[in-house]
């Protein structure tokens, strides 16, 4: 049922990555908020366990098991401000529309098992071309409802209601968790899964990968133009990236491997850019303030913190695609792969979408450098936050421009190596 592999190593380690980063970025602000219990970094330890089952799965039932240990712990994490009614309506909201999302999965999984007698991707893969299911509607039923439930994890429209209010309700450093490690690992899940099982029938859901890649995009990136609130609009364009990962997932082929690895570039990259972002946010909020910080609260931050600054606006031009960040070359090579599939009229849309997106980004620059703030902000930038900061500053330039050959210090064209290496063994067990 669990495979260990290049790939699950892989995302095994970027997860633990994020949790990492999320260890270090709590302790402060837990003291500050008075939340300093045991029990948040016991679930934390859960959901990473349940994300590298994930990783691991080659077996739908070891899927849904990772899945509802990951999700399990992280609805409690969001409620970890007990006493905070957004923090509590936030957990409930992810709470009910995650069991209606686990509902679509496990429907969509019986419907396999009672088409292929078998819960095994391998077995699965067999049955659809020994059976001839590559039409079947029953089966092409069950990927819409396995696709329906994966979406809400990596929050695609329209499966993303939730998610403004719990990233905004959340404890910053859980906010920063499930923004990264629980899209991360709902990736894995979804690359593995549709790569072993189902690219018999990718004609019939590429469609459906491309309206929802565009409508993802579009919708994250033109709700966060007017968003005014931090963690609101890291929650959109969080959305915005997710469909920018989608249009890899449209252009995968099993005899070409530059979108699959492109994907895990990406998330990589966007893993890197986000925790870094959320690390700042949680240093300058303040207690009492549950709602997170408005645009106004950052005024003068890059001039008074220069190296906070800097780190922001790093982090806001990778998500927006500048060189020379390690975002630019997520999309470009995003981008390409889509390009090399034919798929010219969504890269075009996607192009539209990163400039779109550009305003918002810039925006959060503007207010660090270019506005007065009468009294100082305060910033809690302990030990570990600039670790972290620092960390994914590093990681953000390396993969920006690092060098290219063999040395003490890997780049771009080793990472890609490291992805497309580990992606040659999905699904096949062994190392």
């Amino acid at each position: 049922m669990l495979v260990v592999d290049r790939f699950a190593l892989f995302f095994t380690g970027l997860v633990t990555i994020c949790a990492l980063a999320t260890v270090f970025t709590s302790a402060n602000y837990l003291n500050r908020f008075g939340m300093s219990r045991g029990e948040f970094f016991s679930m934390l330890f859960f959901s990473t366990m349940g994300m590298i089952i994930i990783a691991s799965a080659l077996d739908l039932i070891a899927l849904f098991i990772g899945i509802e240990l990951m999700s399990l712990a992280v609805y409690v994490l969001v409620a970890f401000r007990r006493r905070d009614l957004l923090s509590n309506e936030a957990a409930l909201k992810y709470f009910l529309i995650g069991a209606f999302a686990i509902g679509f999965f496990l429907y969509g999984v019986s419907l396999i098992y009672g088409l292929t007698g078998s819960t095994n991707y391998h077995v699965i893969a067999a049955a659809v071309a020994d059976k001839d299911l590559v039409l079947n509607p029953v089966f092409l039923l069950a990927i819409a409802l396995i696709l329906a439930g994966l979406g809400f994890k990596v929050s695609a429209v329209p499966f993303h209601m939730w998610t403004p209010d719990a990233y905004q309700g959340a404890p910053t450093p859980v906010t920063s968790f499930m923004a990264t490690a629980v899209k991360a690992a709902s990736f894995a899940a979804l690359l593995r899964l549709f790569m072993v099982c189902f690219m018999a029938n990718q004609d019939q859901w590429v469609g459906i990968i491309m309206v929802l890649a565009v409508v993802t995009m579009t919708v994250g990136n033109v709700i966060a133009l007017v968003q005014r609130n931090i963690k609101r609009m890291l929650a959109y364009s969080s959305i915005a990236h997710a469909g920018y990962i989608l249009i890899g997932v449209a252009a995968l082929n099993m005899d070409n491997a530059n979108a699959s690895s492109a994907v895990l570039f990406y998330v990589t990259v966007y893993a890197f850019m986000t925790l870094g972002a959320f690390a700042l946010v949680s240093a300058i909020e303040k207690k009492g303030v549950t709602r997170g910080l408005e645009e106004p609260d950052y005024a003068g931050l890059g001039l008074t913190h220069p190296f906070l600054g800097f780190c922001m606006a790093a982090f806001m031009f990778s998500m927006a695609g500048i060189p020379p960040t390690g975002g630019f070359f997520a999309k470009y090579y995003i981008f390409s792969a889509a390009v090399g599939e034919g798929l010219v009229w969504l890269v075009v849309l996607g192009v539209l979408n990163s400039a779109l997106s550009l305003y918002y980004y810039l925006r959060v620059i503007v207010v660090l450098y270019m506005q007065k703030r009468e009294a100082p902000v305060t910033v809690h930038a302990d030990l570990g936050v600039r670790i972290v900061l620092l960390v994914c500053l590093l990681a953000v330039l390396w993969l920006g421009f690092g060098p290219t050959g063999p040395g003490f210090i890997p780049g771009l064209e080793n990472v890609l190596e490291w992805t497309r290496t580990s992606l040659a063994t999905v699904g096949q067990p062994g190392m």
